[in-house]
Protein backbone atom coordinates (compact mmCIF):
# COMPACT_ATOMS: atom_id res chain seq x y z
CA UNK A 1 0.00 0.00 0.00
CA UNK A 2 1.32 3.73 -1.09
CA UNK A 3 -0.08 6.22 1.36
CA UNK A 4 -1.35 8.51 -1.18
CA UNK A 5 -1.94 11.32 1.22
CA UNK A 6 1.32 11.55 3.07
CA UNK A 7 3.28 11.63 -0.40
CA UNK A 8 0.88 14.21 -1.92
CA UNK A 9 -0.15 12.23 -4.77
CA UNK A 10 -3.59 12.47 -3.76
CA UNK A 11 -6.22 15.00 -5.77
CA UNK A 12 -8.12 16.19 -2.49
CA UNK A 13 -9.17 19.78 -2.51
CA UNK A 14 -8.41 21.87 0.40
CA UNK A 15 -11.13 21.85 1.60
CA UNK A 16 -10.93 18.07 1.93
CA UNK A 17 -8.74 15.63 4.14
CA UNK A 18 -7.34 12.77 2.40
CA UNK A 19 -7.72 9.44 4.51
CA UNK A 20 -5.62 6.34 3.05
CA UNK A 21 -6.83 3.09 2.35
CA UNK A 22 -5.52 -0.52 1.23
CA UNK A 23 -4.35 0.57 -2.16
CA UNK A 24 -5.94 3.64 -2.20
CA UNK A 25 -7.25 6.71 -0.79
CA UNK A 26 -10.45 8.84 -0.04
CA UNK A 27 -11.10 12.40 -0.04
CA UNK A 28 -13.45 13.27 2.93
CA UNK A 29 -15.35 16.30 3.19
CA UNK A 30 -16.42 17.41 7.28
CA UNK A 31 -19.22 20.04 7.14
CA UNK A 32 -20.85 21.24 10.36
CA UNK A 33 -24.57 21.77 9.39
CA UNK A 34 -26.03 25.30 10.33
CA UNK A 35 -26.76 25.47 14.13
CA UNK A 36 -23.01 23.88 14.77
CA UNK A 37 -20.02 25.13 15.28
CA UNK A 38 -16.51 23.35 14.32
CA UNK A 39 -14.90 22.54 17.47
CA UNK A 40 -11.66 20.08 15.84
CA UNK A 41 -11.30 18.65 12.84
CA UNK A 42 -13.85 15.86 13.04
CA UNK A 43 -16.52 17.03 15.78
CA UNK A 44 -19.19 19.65 15.53
CA UNK A 45 -21.35 20.90 18.44
CA UNK A 46 -24.34 22.87 18.35
CA UNK A 47 -24.47 26.30 19.13
CA UNK A 48 -28.13 26.99 20.64
CA UNK A 49 -31.48 25.30 20.09
CA UNK A 50 -34.57 26.74 20.73
CA UNK A 51 -37.31 24.57 22.79
CA UNK A 52 -37.40 21.41 24.61
CA UNK A 53 -38.26 19.24 21.66
CA UNK A 54 -35.62 20.49 19.56
CA UNK A 55 -32.60 20.10 22.41
CA UNK A 56 -33.90 16.32 22.57
CA UNK A 57 -34.17 15.33 19.43
CA UNK A 58 -30.82 17.34 17.57
CA UNK A 59 -27.71 15.99 18.75
CA UNK A 60 -25.10 17.81 21.23
CA UNK A 61 -22.51 16.61 18.94
CA UNK A 62 -22.01 15.31 15.80
CA UNK A 63 -18.82 13.41 15.63
CA UNK A 64 -16.73 11.78 12.24
CA UNK A 65 -14.74 8.48 12.32
CA UNK A 66 -13.04 6.79 9.76
CA UNK A 67 -12.63 2.44 9.85
CA UNK A 68 -11.12 0.86 7.23
CA UNK A 69 -11.54 -3.11 7.15
CA UNK A 70 -10.75 -5.66 4.04
CA UNK A 71 -12.91 -8.00 2.72
CA UNK A 72 -12.17 -10.85 4.66
CA UNK A 73 -12.72 -9.75 7.83
CA UNK A 74 -14.94 -12.30 9.99
CA UNK A 75 -18.03 -11.71 10.88
CA UNK A 76 -19.93 -10.73 13.37
CA UNK A 77 -16.61 -8.43 13.78
CA UNK A 78 -17.60 -5.50 16.30
CA UNK A 79 -16.41 -2.59 14.79
CA UNK A 80 -17.22 0.20 16.64
CA UNK A 81 -17.92 1.00 20.55
CA UNK A 82 -19.54 4.03 21.63
CA UNK A 83 -20.41 5.41 25.20
CA UNK A 84 -20.64 8.68 26.99
CA UNK A 85 -17.47 9.87 29.04
CA UNK A 86 -17.76 9.62 31.66
CA UNK A 87 -20.65 7.28 32.11
CA UNK A 88 -22.68 7.76 35.53
CA UNK A 89 -24.44 5.24 37.93
CA UNK A 90 -28.15 5.76 36.75
CA UNK A 91 -27.17 6.02 33.00
CA UNK A 92 -28.76 4.38 29.96
CA UNK A 93 -28.00 4.51 26.23
CA UNK A 94 -30.12 3.17 23.10
CA UNK A 95 -27.81 3.45 19.44
CA UNK A 96 -29.74 3.62 16.27
CA UNK A 97 -28.31 3.13 13.32
CA UNK A 98 -30.25 6.06 11.05
CA UNK A 99 -28.69 6.05 7.98
CA UNK A 100 -26.36 3.89 5.61
CA UNK A 101 -27.28 0.59 6.61
CA UNK A 102 -30.07 0.02 3.52
CA UNK A 103 -28.58 -3.38 2.41
CA UNK A 104 -28.19 -4.66 6.61
CA UNK A 105 -24.45 -5.42 6.41
CA UNK A 106 -24.47 -3.81 10.57
CA UNK A 107 -26.11 -3.73 13.20
CA UNK A 108 -26.18 -2.66 16.90
CA UNK A 109 -25.92 -3.82 20.79
CA UNK A 110 -25.89 -2.72 23.78
CA UNK A 111 -23.07 -4.15 26.19
CA UNK A 112 -24.39 -2.43 29.15
CA UNK A 113 -26.43 0.07 30.32
CA UNK A 114 -23.83 2.87 29.39
CA UNK A 115 -22.04 0.66 26.43
CA UNK A 116 -23.02 -0.50 22.78
CA UNK A 117 -21.33 -1.18 19.77
CA UNK A 118 -21.53 -1.25 16.02
CA UNK A 119 -21.26 -4.61 14.67
CA UNK A 120 -20.30 -5.77 10.82
CA UNK A 121 -23.10 -8.78 11.00
CA UNK A 122 -22.76 -9.91 7.04
CA UNK A 123 -19.77 -10.36 5.22
CA UNK A 124 -18.94 -8.01 2.57
CA UNK A 125 -17.74 -9.68 -0.45
CA UNK A 126 -16.32 -6.82 -2.61
CA UNK A 127 -14.62 -3.38 -1.43
CA UNK A 128 -17.15 -1.06 -0.76
CA UNK A 129 -18.14 2.45 0.74
CA UNK A 130 -20.13 3.09 3.52
CA UNK A 131 -21.17 6.18 5.47
CA UNK A 132 -23.17 5.28 8.61
CA UNK A 133 -24.99 7.60 10.80
CA UNK A 134 -25.09 6.19 14.96
CA UNK A 135 -27.37 7.74 16.61
CA UNK A 136 -26.74 7.39 20.59
CA UNK A 137 -29.72 8.83 23.04
CA UNK A 138 -28.43 8.78 26.75
CA UNK A 139 -30.58 8.93 29.43
CA UNK A 140 -29.14 10.94 32.26
CA UNK A 141 -31.15 12.12 35.12
CA UNK A 142 -34.49 12.09 33.86
CA UNK A 143 -33.25 14.13 30.22
CA UNK A 144 -32.20 12.50 26.88
CA UNK A 145 -29.10 13.67 25.08
CA UNK A 146 -28.67 12.45 21.38
CA UNK A 147 -25.26 12.44 19.92
CA UNK A 148 -24.23 11.32 16.43
CA UNK A 149 -21.56 9.36 15.01
CA UNK A 150 -21.02 9.49 11.13
CA UNK A 151 -18.77 7.15 10.58
CA UNK A 152 -17.07 6.20 7.12
CA UNK A 153 -16.20 2.34 6.41
CA UNK A 154 -14.04 1.36 3.73
CA UNK A 155 -14.19 -2.56 2.81
CA UNK A 156 -11.18 -3.26 0.49
CA UNK A 157 -9.87 -5.87 -1.11
CA UNK A 158 -7.57 -8.12 1.34
CA UNK A 159 -3.98 -8.60 0.28
CA UNK A 160 -3.40 -12.18 -0.64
Amino acid sequence: DIDECAIGSHNCSAAETCYNIQGSFRCLSFECPSNYRKVSDMRCERINCFNYLECQNTPVRITYYQLNFQTNIVVPAHIFRIGPSPAYAGDSIALTITRGNEEGFFSTRRLNAYTGIVYLQRQVSEPKDFLLDVEMKLWRQGTYTTFLAKIYIFITAHAY
